[in-house]
């Protein structure tokens, strides 16, 4: 405890001499000249507008009434069978176990339990793992969720009222389903369409049953201890030695780059996707626990997701954390910005040469992953002139069936079109790809709502997690199909699901 407290008061030493230089107070003055531009700016207005939800009209909604109504139906049928089978359970030996492994009732551990599936997905390495165990887990929080909605008190059970649904997900996945009855490749589409399902019930499961503080507190904490494993493992291959893929680098180029990891994710480029969506939530996890030995000893463990980003090689993973970055601290507090600004600057001379050979390539397009990438780009952009109303069809079957005709280059051969936009509206067609960006500015735009100031520190902090989680993902891609491994799918929705419940909540704190 006593080194803890000269390590935190040496620290505190550090930014109070930052603070007061002379240097800050020059960067700061840019930053606030830009920040303040911003909150008279017309941009501003549009991305955080007014607080009203269009989900707001749905005790009116003809659309929303009928949906509740099939809604309704259907989780009651479940609920009085769960209750049937529940009389007489409560005394059964599965039930006292459970409260003496657990430490808690069922309704006292919900979310707990909640939590710790939906981060299972990520600790189940690569050559272990399969598609069908993303659809048994979504079947065991539906489970869940009809058992909470049927046992636990009214003040911790989840939340069931369709309208607080955001619509924007509903027509999202209204497109899915057109775009996998008219897909060129049904049987493929059927097969991504359970991936869908599995995130929507991840998703909603979390928006539900994350209803306070706490609520955030334990899926943030369970987040933190996915990211940390996963990438302990990842600092592990790196001691262990990963072999140098050239499918996935191109040799000639970076000769002196060790291989890739990829931890649990069986792709480095999967696992920087995994963690740019993660690694906020966790950081806001440390930054919201009260004990200060705690939370020292919390964000000086975010150190360890940071080395494996590194170590994942992956350019549009290093952009994308850094823009996170970015969008993090403006948020959080916009005096760290020139902090945040001298620490990049100071630890340039420390980064290590083939990493920074690695940076170098950025935008080189005699990388042959650069070169294939525009190759990719330029056959899809033809391919969109066909099927940019329509789509292809869910899923990359209809895409390999029709690809090949529109190739370019040497890209004859492309599992997907290597970004996420062009995916979606060739996929798609233009309702899905609508409805996506609908979904995703959404999800960013009432995170940034719910970082006010009169929100409380906690929600604050989960909402600038979401903002700056879904401006990384975003960004990641302009360069990547972020969705073809359905980990990083399901990671997307979990987090949107963390995202959607703590703009929810910051609702109560904000005037209209």
């Amino acid at each position: 405890m006593v080194e803890s407290s000269k390590l935190c008061s040496f620290i505190k030493a550090v930014f109070r001499a930052l603070f007061d230089s002379r240097i800050y107070k020059f960067l700061y003055s840019i930053v606030a000249f830009f920040a303040d531009s911003f909150a008279a700016s017309k941009t501003r207005k549009v991305l955080t507008g007014g607080f009203a939800y269009i989900e707001d009209y749905a005790d009116t909604s003809a659309f929303y009434t009928a949906l509740s109504r099939v809604w309704n139906a259907v989780i009651g049928f479940f609920v009085k069978v769960t209750e049937g089978v529940g009389k007489g359970a409560d005394t059964s030996f599965f039930n006292k176990l459970f409260v003496k492994t657990a430490r808690g009732t069922f309704s006292e551990r919900y979310v707990h339990i909640v939590s710790l599936v939906s981060v299972f997905i990520f600790i189940i390495p690569h050559d272990f793992w399969s598609n069908t165990f993303g659809t048994l887990f979504a079947a065991v929080l539906f489970i869940l969720y009809v058992m909470a909605l049927s046992s636990c008190k009214e003040e911790t059970r989840p939340g069931k009222n369709i309208k607080y649904i955001w619509l924007c997900t509903i027509v999202f996945a209204f497109s899915l389903l057109v775009s996998t009855f008219l897909s060129y490749d049904v049987m493929d589409s059927i097969r991504v369409l359970l991936f869908f399902i599995t995130s929507y019930m991840l998703c909603f499961v979390i928006y539900a049953s994350v209803k306070d503080i706490g609520g955030l507190n334990i899926i943030t904490g369970f987040m933190y201890g996915a990211l940390m494993l996963t990438s302990l493992l990842a600092l592990l291959q790196r001691v262990m030695g990963v072999e140098a893929d050239a499918s996935l680098t191109d040799l000639a180029l970076n000769e002196d780059m060790p291989g890739r990891v990829f931890s649990t994710m069986g792709n480095p480029n999967n696992f920087a996707e995994f963690l740019v969506l993660f690694m906020p939530f966790a950081l806001v996890f440390a930054l919201n626990q009260k004990d200060k030995s705690k939370r020292t000893g919390l964000l000086f463990g975010m150190l360890v997701p940071l080395a494996a980003i590194l170590l994942t090689y992956s350019r549009s993973g290093w952009i994308a954390l850094a823009i996170a970055a970015v969008v993090f601290v403006a948020m959080y507090d916009k005096r760290l910005i020139p902090v945040f600004v001298l620490l990049i600057i100071v630890a340039i001379p420390f980064i290590p040469e083939n990493i920074l050979n690695r940076i170098l390539t950025i935008g080189n397009l005699e990388d042959t992953s650069s070169s294939y990438r525009v190759d990719i780009w330029t056959g899809c952009l033809k391919m969109l002139k066909d099927y940019w109303f329509t789509g292809v069809g869910l899923g990359t079957g209809g895409f390999a069936e029709i690809y090949p005709g529109y190739a370019v280059g040497e890209s004859g051969v492309a599992p997907h079109s290597h970004m996420h936009f062009m995916e979606m509206l060739i996929e798609l067609g233009a309702l899905g790809f609508i409805s996506y960006i609908c979904m995703t500015f959404t999800l960013i735009k009432r995170s940034l709502l719910g970082a006010a100031k009169g929100v409380p520190k906690e929600i604050r902090n989960v909402a600038i997690a979401s903002a700056s989680s879904m401006t990384g993902i975003v960004l990641i891609g302009c360069f990547e199909y972020c969705w073809f491994y359905p980990r990083v799918m399901f990671a997307f929705f979990i987090c949107a699901g963390v995202g959607m419940a703590a703009a929810k909540m910051s609702r109560k704190y904000i005037s209209e």
